[in-house]
């Protein structure tokens, strides 16, 4: 999962997807201490929080158009946009891998490419066996 989580390199998020991490953390910090303070005011400054559920970030402000390992260094920085990407750093093995990920570029890309490609065989469920998901976060 940490190699492809690497996808997180290009796309776009909904503010409403991570704006908890922006404005209501929990009960002792209405932001999460862990962000990066200056990616933190990047984001508040195009998701305020009466912004529209239409409001957009990208994924990826560094390289937003390419499939590439700065996701990782992203992460390194405190520069994760979902609380996923940044448990990633939680675990001595997962900060390893993203670390290493971070490093080694054309590695990270040869092994996403692999992944990608077993992920692509497993078989779809249909029928009362599969779920569509409605909605990124919600259980149907």
């Amino acid at each position: 999962m940490v190699t492809l989580s690497g996808a997180h390199s290009i796309g776009v998020s909904h503010c409403s997807s991570f704006s908890n991490w922006l404005y209501a953390f929990n009960e002792t910090h209405t932001q999460d201490p862990s962000l990066d303070p200056k990616f933190a005011r990047d984001l508040k400054d195009k998701c305020p929080p009466s912004s529209s559920p239409n409001n957009v970030v990208q994924l990826d402000g560094v390289t937003p158009n390419r499939l590439d390992n700065q996701y990782y260094t992203n992460l390194m920085n405190h520069r994760g946009l979902f609380a996923s990407d940044q448990t990633l750093l939680s675990s001595r093995s997962t900060t390893g891998m993203v670390r290493n990920n971070a490093r080694l570029g054309p590695a990270w890309a040869k092994t996403f490419a692999s992944a990608m490609v077993k992920m692509g065989s497993i078989d779809v469920l249909t029928g009362r066996q599969g779920v569509i998901i409605k909605k990124c976060g919600v259980v149907n």
